[in-house]
């Protein structure tokens, strides 16, 4: 009997040493459960942090200025049905080759578990977002004042100069395309790094990928709401001329809808933008996908520049202070060390005497 990975359900898959998850073979239940339990806890923890912030959003809508459209709603819906039917196919192709022995039917069926542990892997990040993006919303939706002022002076103890530094990434622009490509990547990466764990058969970092995911996304999410803030650009009002080299609505794209939803008027959800500034959340983002691919050979160190070059892009795209950008970084660290110390294999209990004495 061989282990099953998450969303593994069938068919005949040895995992490799790498993930860390012993077989069944020759093992006890109570073994057999502490081999499992990390791969729960991430489970449950994924499930809790869901649960968690649809329940905060849902409670809090009526009590608020912001609507759900129900185009919102059914964006959501087109884009997982697709991901669903894939898994139901790939599903019942594991099931087929179960029963039907085929020359190269092990090798399928391993392909298909694959297939459908990244699915799941980002239907679990689609439900996240969504979750996130509403109490975003939600949260920006306030009259407290804003906290520029006080970012801005911890930018300045710091010695960072907003405006100086997008100025001088503006008149190179050849530096400026590619960190503001590299920017740009975040979908990308949702996508591709997944697909990259799940084809070499790292289901332990799948699941930890949507952990970090959710759980770092959850902290920035409580942090924002204590510190509303719209931006550096919008703090300093320089010229427009100083993001000509960038992306189009570089630092700009959300500022109508943040003070539009600060003015505590109906607000409708229509066309969802990142309205987070503090802690930066691109930058959370870009640590955690550098550290999922980790130790990975020809993927780990690519990863890490073009995270690195989403990060040195984050201000002037984002408008984002950095001290921002910090928080992000600790966000990340946290987030890691917590699931890290979740998913860590419990060690197998000690055997009763009367086990031992059965043994000789």
């Amino acid at each position: 009997m061989e282990i099953k990975g998450p969303g593994q359900t069938g068919g005949m898959m040895d995992l490799p040493a790498a993930v860390g998850l012993p077989k069944f073979r020759k093992c006890n239940s109570a073994q057999r459960w502490a081999s499992v339990r990390p791969n729960i806890r991430l489970t449950v923890l994924n499930l809790a942090l869901l649960f968690g912030l649809m329940s905060a959003s849902l409670i809090w809508l009526p009590f608020s200025t912001v609507a759900i459209q129900s185009a919102l709603c059914l964006d959501l819906a087109v884009a997982m049905a697709p991901l669903l039917f894939l898994w139901v196919v790939f599903g019942a192709l594991r099931y087929q080759l179960g029963r039907v022995p085929l020359r190269h039917g092990g090798v399928l069926s391993d392909f298909a578990a694959r297939v459908q542990a990244w699915i799941m892997t980002l239907v679990g990040a689609a439900l996240l977002s969504f979750a996130l993006l509403l109490y975003t919303y939600l949260a920006t939706a306030t009259s407290r004042p804003l906290m520029d002022g006080y970012l801005a002076s911890m930018d300045s103890m710091l010695g960072f100069n907003w405006v100086g530094y997008t100025a001088w990434l503006n008149s190179h622009p050849l530096i400026t395309s590619a960190i503001s490509a590299a920017y740009a990547s975040l979908k990308i990466q949702l996508l591709v790094l997944p697909a990259v764990l799940a084809l070499m058969r790292r289901t332990d970092r799948l699941q930890e990928f949507t952990a970090y995911f959710g759980l770092s996304g959850t902290l920035t999410c409580l942090v924002m709401t204590f510190v509303p803030a719209a931006g550096a650009f919008d703090f300093f009002h320089p010229s427009s001329e100083i993001l000509t080299s960038f992306s189009p609505g570089a630092s700009t794209r959300r500022l109508d809808q943040l003070h539009a939803l600060r003015e505590l008027k109906p607000f409708a959800i229509v066309h969802p933008e990142g309205l987070v500034t503090f802690p930066s959340f691109h930058s959370t983002l870009a640590v955690m996908f550098a550290y999922s691919v980790r130790g990975i050979r020809y993927i780990a160190f690519p990863a890490l520049v073009l995270n690195v070059l989403m990060i040195l892009a984050t201000p002037p795209e984002g408008s984002h202070y950095l001290v921002d950008i910090l928080a992000g970084v600790v966000i990340a660290a946290i987030s890691i060390r917590v699931v890290g110390w979740i998913a860590r294999p419990s060690a197998a209990p000690k055997p009763s005497r009367r086990q031992r004495i059965g043994a000789r």
